[in-house]
């Protein structure tokens, strides 16, 4: 595998011109769980299938490769009629009996080299399967295989070799930076010093690899020379590139004459002068000043398409579009109508008895305040085949929460248009939603095991359906730090940053990567290059916006650490949950204690900034840089992010994935910018409890007045007045 950066960066080991050559090689083990979605899959039903997408870059040749996975199948199955069938993009490759006297077994496969294809290779496993002779109902309990794809010899294990770079620039967007890259990227940025500029113009181009990268994870080192063995992006003036390529043999200051870009093999000098890495690129981003070289960061963060076939190019000016507030990836837009087309989702049929499901995704800004008794409009328009069973039907859920089975009963057949489903606002969720269409489609069975056929069992759902949102204000109680892990809020309330901050701490290597490899994450989830957003290197005196701070717990200033929910002074107050309430009913004792942090702990804190009422920190520390970087790679795994909540989390940096905390015990605060909102629905959201006070007090009157008038009604009968 190819060495950590920290080995490189000290090491920078010397390649010959014959090392180049044997180092652009390697053999890769990924395990199935993390190209499929599952760790177990069952194939049911007489036939079955199971899909998974392969990546390959396009960097990468393919020179051989073999597929390891167990399963399990039923011991009711017929041998000589069940099997399990391997496909690799439409071929077979292998097959096995399924054998019920040996139920347990194992295969190998030989995935031949010829087959693979630059970008997402289908990989099948199809099961056939049967349980007697005669008839036989085609989905009977007794007819499944269990692949198991979580087990430890579950891998795929691929041996490569790395195509040259072509020279253009268009590479950027399809070549050198491409989410198909396993296991992660890795690029180092290579500039002249640490000033807040310089890192704000780094931070831009991390934000522009990592969208590239989109959902695969990135890290990026920074270095003052150019390290091989790895892509190096090198920024810096005209002089600063001029002196880094002079030191490696090449002369590119002539041709920097404004805000510059250019691509290039990855200069070699420790072992002669002039030799170069075709297998790895440097890009220089560059200019004769900092406006020009800020132009130059921002052109290439926002290269989205495969242009220019140049090798370089001076840049004139950029005009970008208007950003909306709460906009990014996927995000919907409050009373709109979306078609299922305009969301990613094109017509789709579903056939046959073992059909799949389908789903539809987008997100919701994390500060929507979700009001109850409202409801989202749904409109389906969708075709159905005649002659099925009249229990057939099209089951939706959202986030996991069934909705509505739709009665597919019409024995003829049917075409509906603008089907209408309301669906309750507080089933949605912010951030990503998940709407699924799973069909069960039956077919009509005669008497005495007559033959059925299965042809005229299908589902059409059209493109034309659409969804639709009511108005929602953008308000939302805080600390969350769940909505930050979202997608970066409320750092990207504005989807490239503007209005937000990042504060340094310690401006070292350490702490430089560990922000660049967080605002890559926040960029992956945000879907939008962060060109607005700033670091600082000094604290704050007053800034009404967004902050967030990164750095060792010695570099942060001492209001900070004071402000923070774990106060991290001399004496600390701790907070020990003694009585386990519902969800967040939790009651804690506070422990005041001279103590800290211990060694490979990271905390990650969220409260209300001290300079700005409504305004939040994000606070990222440890004991030293070398962990605060170390907690920047933690917050990129899925799992560490799913258990992200509250305003105070503390990872243990050895294992992040099953040791951390997380909590809340800081002040509520609330955070709004936009949405008609009345002060008194702003107080019933903040104390839900006294909305229901009012409630019962209101009935409470009723019922008193209501006894009062019937009284005195009862007494005027009975005396006459």
């Amino acid at each position: 595998m190819r060495r950590p950066f920290a080995s490189a960066m000290l090491a920078c080991a010397l390649l010959s011109s014959a090392g180049l050559e044997a180092a652009h090689s390697e053999t890769i083990r990924i395990p199935l769980y993390k190209v499929s979605s599952a760790t177990r899959y069952d194939l049911k039903c007489t036939a079955a299938e199971y899909g998974v997408s392969l990546p390959v870059p396009e960097r990468w040749k393919v020179k051989k490769a073999s597929l390891s996975f167990g399963f399990v199948n039923s011991t009711a199955l017929l041998a000589a009629n069940s099997r399990l069938i391997v496909r690799f993009n439409g071929e077979a490759v292998a097959q096995r009996n399924l054998n019920p006297l040996a139920p347990e077994g194992a295969m190998k496969v030989d995935l031949p080299a010829k087959l693979f294809k630059p970008g997402y290779n289908d990989l099948s496993f199809i099961a056939h399967q049967h349980y007697t002779m005669g008839c036989e109902f085609p989905c009977q309990p007794e007819l499944w295989t269990t692949l198991k794809l979580g087990d430890d010899d579950a891998v795929l294990e691929i041996e490569y070799a790395l195509e040259r770079v072509p020279l253009r620039l268009s590479a950027v967007t399809n070549f050198l930076f491409d989410p198909k890259l396993t296991p992660r990227g890795e690029v180092v940025i290579v500039m002249p010093d640490s000033s807040a500029e310089t890192i704000s113009i780094a931070g831009i181009i991390a934000s522009g690899v990592a969208m590239r990268f989109d959902y695969r994870e990135v890290v990026f080192a920074v270095s003052r020379e150019i390290v091989p063995g790895y892509d190096n992006i090198l920024i810096g003036d005209a002089d600063f590139a001029g002196r880094v390529l002079e030191a490696a043999g090449y002369d590119a200051k002539a041709g920097v004459k404004g805000p510059f870009l250019k691509i290039m093999p990855l200069p070699v000098r420790q072992v002669r002068e002039g030799l170069s890495d075709p297998y790895h690129a440097l890009l220089v981003v560059s200019g004769l000043n900092k406006d020009h070289l800020k132009l130059a960061a921002e052109t290439f963060a926002i290269m989205s398409a495969p242009f220019p076939e140049m090798d370089e190019m001076t840049v004139t000016g950029i005009k970008m579009p208007d950003i909306p507030l709460y906009g990014g990836k996927e995000v919907i837009k409050a009373d709109k109508t979306y078609t299922f087309k305009s969301l990613n989702f094109p017509t789709r049929t579903f056939k046959g008895i073992n059909s799949s499901m389908a789903e539809l995704s987008f997100r919701l800004p994390p500060d929507f305040l979700i009001k109850q008794n409202l409801y989202a409009k749904l409109s389906l328009s969708y075709s159905y085949g005649a002659a099925g069973r009249s229990d057939s039907v099209v089951n939706l859920s959202l986030n996991g929460q069934l909705l509505r089975g739709i009665h597919l009963n019409d024995e003829k057949g049917g075409l509906v248009e603008g089907y209408m489903l309301d669906i309750p606002t507080y089933l949605f969720k912010p951030g990503s939603n998940v709407l699924r269409l799973e069909p069960v489609l039956t077919p009509s069975i005669g008497k005495n095991c007559e033959y059925f056929q299965t042809q005229n069992l299908f589902l059409t759902v059209m493109d034309v359906s659409t969804i639709r949102f009511p108005p929602m204000p953008h308000y939302v109680d805080m600390p969350r730090l769940e909505l930050f892990m979202l997608n970066g809020f409320p750092i990207t309330r504005w989807p490239d940053g503007h209005g937000a901050r990042v504060y340094l701490a310690n401006t070292g290597r350490e702490g430089i990567e560990a922000a660049l490899n967080l605002l890559g994450s926040i960029t992956q989830k945000n879907g939008h290059p962060l060109l607005e957003i700033q670091f600082i290197t000094q604290p704050p005196k007053r800034y009404d916006g967004e902050l967030m701070i990164i750095g060792d717990i010695d570099s942060l200033p001492a209001g900070i650490r004071e402000k923070a929910p774990l106060a991290l002074t001399k004496e600390m107050s701790f907070p020990y949950p003694v009585v386990q309430g519902w969800a967040d009913e939790s009651q804690f004792a506070f422990s005041r204690q001279v103590s800290g942090l211990s060694t490979n702990t990271g905390a990650v804190m969220e409260f209300q900034s001290p300079y700005g009422e409504g305004h939040s920190v994000v606070l990222l520390t440890a004991r030293t840089p070398k962990e605060v970087r170390a907690l920047s790679l933690a917050l990129m795994k899925y799992s560490v992010q799913a258990n992200l909540k509250g305003d105070l989390v503390l990872l243990d940096l050895n294992d992040p994935e099953k040791n951390m905390i997380a909590v809340s015990i800081g002040r509520k605060y609330f955070a709004g910018k936009a949405g008609p909102i009345s002060k008194m629905d702003a107080y019933l959201y903040a104390h839900p409890w006294l909305y229901y006070a009012l409630l019962a007090l209101v009935v409470v009157a009723l019922s008193l007045a209501l006894f009062y008038f019937l009284n005195k009604y009862r007494k005027k009968r009975i005396t006459g007045k």
